[in-house]
C-alpha cells in the first residue's frame, strides 16, 4: 500500500480479459490494504471470483503458499504487490504459453524509472538470469501449472530469495518462458535509497545468500528503513 501500487493493480487487474480467480493474501497491518481491496471487490467480482484472505503468515512465502492452496485453477499466476502486468492480454499470454508446453515462467521485466543502471539490470534479469540460468524473480510475475507447484512442495519458506529457490526447485522439472509483454515494477528502493546504494545492498545479499547465511538476518537488513513489501501480497 506503501509504495502506490495497489489501486493501479487493481484497475489493472479489472481490465485483464478472461475468467479470473483473483486472491489476496493479507497479513493485516497498520495500512488501509484490506480497506482498499474491499472497496474494490464489486468492479472485481464483474469479472472475477475474488477471495480475501486474513492471514497471521510471517513472511511473503507464506502469504503466497495460503492464497495458493485456496486457489482452484491450474494455471497459476503469483501476482507481484509493487508489479503492473501488461495492460492488455496478460492473461491470454500466459494461456498462450501454457498451452504450448510451457509449464512455469513469467513475463519480460522493466522498471517505472530510467535510469542506465536500471535498464541494465532488467536486460540481465530478462536476457541472462531468466533465459539463461532458469531463475525468474517474483517481480517479473510468475505462472506455475499448479501440478508443478505441488510437485516441487510451493514456494520455499523463505524470508528473502524464496523466488531463486522457487525457480531452482522448478527447472530442475521444467525450462522457464518469458511470455510477450513486459511488467512494470516501482523502482521504489532504488528512490529511496539511492540507485547506486540499492544495488550494492543487492549485491552484498546475492553474495550471503550463496554463502548460506540466514535469510531472516538478510531480509531484516533488506527492509531496513524501506519495509514497504511486508504487509500484503496478492496473486
Amino acid at each position: 500500500m506503501r509504495h502506490g501500487y495497489l489501486e493501479r493493480i487493481l484497475l489493472n487487474l479489472q481490465n485483464q480479459v478472461g475468467n479470473k480467480e483473483i486472491i489476496f493474501a493479507i497479513t493485516p497491518g497498520g495500512d488501509r490494504t484490506e480497506e482498499t481491496i474491499r472497496t474494490a471487490c464489486p468492479q472485481l467480482e464483474q469479472t472475477s471470483v475474488v477471495k480475501v484472505l486474513l492471514t497471521d503468515a510471517k513472511n511473503r512465502a507464506q502469504r503466497l503458499n495460503h492464497g495458493i492452496a485456496a486457489c482452484t485453477g491450474e494455471i497459476i499466476l503469483l501476482h507481484h504487490p509493487a508489479t503492473l502486468l501488461p495492460e492488455v492480454d496478460a492473461l491470454e499470454a500466459i494461456a498462450t504459453a501454457t498451452k504450448s508446453q510451457s509449464r512455469w515462467g513469467g513475463f519480460h521485466h522493466r522498471f517505472d524509472m530510467q535510469h542506465w543502471l536500471l535498464d541494465f539490470t532488467s536486460w540481465y534479469s530478462n536476457q541472462i538470469r531468466a533465459k539463461r540460468r532458469g531463475i525468474v524473480y517474483l517481480d517479473h510475475c510468475i505462472f506455475c501449472d499448479r501440478q508443478l507447484l505441488d510437485r516441487i512442495g510451493n514456494v520455499p519458506d523463505m524470508d528473502i530469495f524464496e523466488d531463486t529457490e522457487l525457480s531452482k526447485r522448478l527447472s530442475q522439472v521444467a525450462i522457464p518462458s518469458l511470455v510477450s509483454g513486459c511488467v512494470t515494477t516501482s523502482a521504489r528502493r532504488f528512490r529511496q535509497r539511492g540507485v547506486y546504494q540499492q544495488a550494492m545492498l543487492n549485491q552484498m545479499l546475492k553474495a550471503g545468500y550463496h554463502l548460506g547465511l540466514d535469510p531472516q538476518a538478510m531480509n531484516k537488513l533488506y527492509e531496513r528503513k524501506v519495509a514497504i513489501n511486508n504487509n500484503y501480497d496478492q496473486f
